[in-house]
């Protein structure tokens, strides 16, 4: 311990005595180490703590998929989840729940708040009790008995003003009385993202009813099952199942998943990874940009190092000290990492709109604790190793005679640390163009979202949600009076241009609008379980015009497509494309929104195709455009509207008068989700700018980093190869020459980078382009413009020390050792 720590305080004099190197070394280091921490803390929460409670690992997830159509975590029906509860036996329980919404009014002013219905065993399956009251009791998931609810702690504080009473109380929900029998604890907000709970009663015709598929199922495996086990069981129902209820089962696919991946989605989960990689990138960057700094430094001192070999010293003792001295760089640089990753983690979290940070799990757990420190110090360690170890190593292997010699260069030592130096250098290209390229195609894909909604004009858009009470609108014609004076009061306001009603605008919050499945009469689907599907929006006739959606065929739904004519839809360019054989006019044809292959009746009537329109890019999820039926809310009148005003000038100016005009007609309806169109689009696309942003101050540094690699590589050769630039001038060589020589090669080193890196990069172009929206695998800009932007940052470093070449001193260049 005394020789180590000897080796410790030795090493700090000589990073101090080398002061630059060593701000350099830290600062590469530091930023590195810093990005890793941060991208570690954001991680931490997605992948490791995303739902608010303790042993999540004995619950997984059974969603129902459709390879076939890319449907990955689909709910299942209330028939299959009884089924299920009656033949397996790997969980100790089975719980299922559904989103909701609901509407509290009477005792303040209204409130829509996002509830679930659940199972009663909800909350013991998941291992939480409420902190206030109970649970839900079995008898109160019987259809007439569910007039119960749990409030979340955020509500019960918000609106209840904590009152530790309110338990027994009863209050308003949807114009219904029901019963507060519990509160959770503070932070508890599962399914995300919870306010309430509330028992789900379903009769017996629901319960064996197989087409409606509207539960989320949990399973808590019993002690002893592993995932693999329980997975295997549960899909040897569903095939038994598939076999026996064809119509409604066939071609979907049972889906098991752990609870974590469940909650975080696929998607999170892989930006997270490609962060993850990314910052991995960096460090590695980093750590050969220190590597490249440490066989400047050691070169220096290898006088020193035969020395100390001379007198004595071993080379694991070389070695050593060399390897604390570069985990001592390592940790000055974890110090200032941290720092970075502090500032960092709270960029991310300030930025994130209140609105979608509620929908991403894990996000309330991200901060840089007490794991994110253990991580950052092993990194510093391992970043240390990295960068030390081939100097440490190739200094140990010098030859003491050689050394000792007057002008004993050229060893075979010292051309094995050039090429090293050179293939750290490639490296350092090859990896910041990878990450150039990736940042370069997720920016390009935030672009094309923004500028695919621009024809519409979104920033004089307002939007706002409601949702009508089943109790007091249970019947079409109450809810068509509702919006018909609705309509007429807002459209009459003063400053608004036009108003219409829709049932989502593009980019709602939760991704857009679900698909339902569509039939098309006289078309059988091409084999049995196929599902044909669309999105379906309700409509008021002039939402077309407002969001400037062209005709292409036939005509717009009208103010005379009511109640008592003939039901109408017109459907989108897409629809026509993918459902109809190429040529075949659709128009008059008719179309079946809800159900395959029935009959029509009253809830399921045919639809008659009057027009065709272009596309709306209505998710930013989904690359390519969906299938879209519009129907008129006057056949269909909905509980769920969004309302759109197109304003003059700033649209939340108009939220105060459009609140009254609305309240006029039921002043008991809660207005929500109260944003400008273009807060819309920019909150539904904030993940993906997230990344964007985050990748592109990643490909940023590893440019930087990158560059001084190359820089520092042809500082450090021009100062070797002096006494030979000294010859060549003598020799009658101009300056241009030295100076395409020391450029020809550090652009060789760029050259063999950048060939190294665009295969790679390529391929995650072709990736990346099956995932993001406005990319293609060959994107000019990605795969020319960045890797020539990387090669003039490159050039532009070789310049430097090249002209610094061509303008020695030929005497003093002849005199230098």
């Amino acid at each position: 311990m005394i020789g180590i720590w000897q080796d410790v305080r030795f090493g700090v004099r000589m990073l101090l005595k080398h002061r630059l190197a060593t701000l350099v070394c830290v600062v590469a280091l530091g930023l590195g180490i810093g990005a890793n921490a941060a991208m570690f803390s954001m991680a931490e929460g997605f992948l490791l703590h995303p739902v608010p409670f303790e042993n999540p690992d004995k619950l997984i997830a059974l969603v129902d998929s459709r390879p076939e159509q890319s449907v990955e975590m689909n709910p299942v029906a209330a028939a299959t989840v009884f089924d299920w509860k009656k033949e397996a036996r790997s969980f100790d329980n089975l719980t299922y729940y559904a989103w909701n919404e609901n509407n509290l009014t009477g005792d303040r002013e209204p409130q829509k708040i996002q509830s679930f219905l659940v199972a009663a065993n909800f909350f013991q399956t998941i291992g939480v009790q409420p902190q206030l009251g109970r649970a839900f009791l079995p008898e109160e998931e019987e259809a007439g008995k569910d007039q119960e609810i749990i409030l979340g702690h955020a509500l019960w504080e918000q609106r209840y003003a904590s009152d530790p009473n309110i338990i027994g109380k009863t209050i308003k929900v949807d114009g219904l009385s029901v019963t507060v029998v519990g509160v959770t604890s503070k932070g508890f907000d599962f399914p995300m993202p919870a306010e309430a709970w509330m028992p789900l009663g379903l009769d017996a015709k629901a319960r064996q009813d197989r087409t409606r598929r509207w539960l989320f199922v949990l399973g808590k495996m019993k002690d002893g099952v592993s995932f693999e086990q329980a997975s295997a069981e549960m899909k040897a129902i569903t095939a038994r199942q598939a076999e026996a209820y064809p119509d409604t089962n066939k071609g979907w696919t049972l889906r098991p998943m752990p609870l974590r991946q469940f909650v975080t989605g696929n998607l999170t989960r892989q930006y997270t990874i490609l962060l993850l990689g990314a910052v991995g990138f960096v460090l590695l960057i980093a750590c050969a940009d220190v590597a490249n700094v440490q066989f400047a430094r050691i070169t220096g001192r290898t006088g020193e190092l035969a020395v100390r070999t001379a007198l004595g010293g071993t080379k694991w003792r070389v070695v050593r000290q060399l390897l604390i001295e570069s985990i001592l760089l390592s940790l000055c640089g974890a110090a200032l990492g941290l720092l970075f990753g502090e500032w960092g983690v709270a960029m991310i979290l300030s930025h994130m709109p209140p609105d979608v940070a509620k929908f991403v799990a894990g996000w309330k757990t991200i901060s840089l604790d007490t794991n994110a420190f253990l991580f950052t110090l092993g990194v510093a360690v391992v970043s240390g190793l990295l960068s030390g170890i081939a100097p440490a190593l190739l200094s140990s292997r010098t030859n003491i005679n050689d050394t000792l010699k007057e002008g004993g260069r050229g060893t075979s030592v010292g051309r094995a640390r050039h090429r090293l130096r050179g293939a750290l250098v490639v490296s350092e290209v090859a990896l910041a163009l990878v990450l150039l390229v990736g940042a370069g195609l997720l920016v390009r894909s935030f672009e094309g979202l923004l500028n695919i909604n621009e024809s519409y004009h979104p920033e004089t858009l307002l939007t706002m949600n409601l949702t009508l009470p089943d109790a007091q609108y249970a019947k079409p014609a109450a809810r068509l009076n509702f919006h018909e004076q609705m309509w007429q009061r807002l459209a009459s306001m003063s400053g608004v241009q036009t108003a219409a009603l829709v049932s989502h605008v593009p980019y709602s919050e939760g991704g857009g609008i679900g698909e339902d499945n569509i039939s098309i009469e006289g078309r059988a689907p091409g084999k049995r379980g196929e599902i044909v599907s669309a999105l379906v929006e309700t409509a008021t006739p002039n939402y077309f015009g407002m969001m400037n959606i062209a005709l292409r065929d036939g005509r717009l739904l009208t103010d005379s497509d009511g109640a008592e004519t003939q039901p109408v839809a017109v459907v989108s360019t897409s629809l026509v494309r993918r459902y109809f054989p190429a040529g075949e006019n659709p128009l008059g044809k008719k179309i079946q929104v809800g159900k395959t292959g029935g009959q029509g009746g009253a809830e399921h009537p045919w639809m008659t195709i009057v027009g065709v329109v272009s596309d709306v890019h209505y998710s930013w999820i989904d690359k390519n455009d969906q299938p879209t039926v519009y129907r008129s809310f006057r056949q269909w009148p909905p509980y769920f509207t969004t309302v759109v005003l197109r304003t003059q000038g700033e649209p939340l100016k108009f939220v105060s008068a459009a609140r009254t005009e609305i309240a006029s007609v039921d002043p008991d309806l809660p207005l929500y989700n109260i944003k400008s169109m273009d807060a819309v689009i920019n909150e539904s696309i904030v993940g993906i700018a997230y990344v964007a942003v985050m990748m592109a101050v990643l490909g940023v540094i590893a440019l930087v980093l990158a560059s001084v690699g190359v820089f520092g590589v042809m500082s450090y050769s021009v100062g070797e190869r002096a006494h030979e630039i000294g010859i060549r001038l003598s020799m009658g060589a101009q300056a241009g020459d030295i100076l395409k020589l020391v450029l020809r090669s550090g652009m060789t080193l760029t050259a063999l980078g950048l060939a190294i890196g665009l295969p790679v990069a390529y391929l995650l172009a072709r990736g990346m382009a099956s995932l993001l929206f406005g990319v293609e695998a060959t994107d000019a800009t990605a795969l020319v413009g960045l890797p020539l932007l990387l090669a003039a940052v490159a050039a532009f470093a070789c310049y430097l020390p090249a002209r610094r070449a061509a303008g020695l001193d030929p005497l003093r260049a002849l005199r230098h050792e």
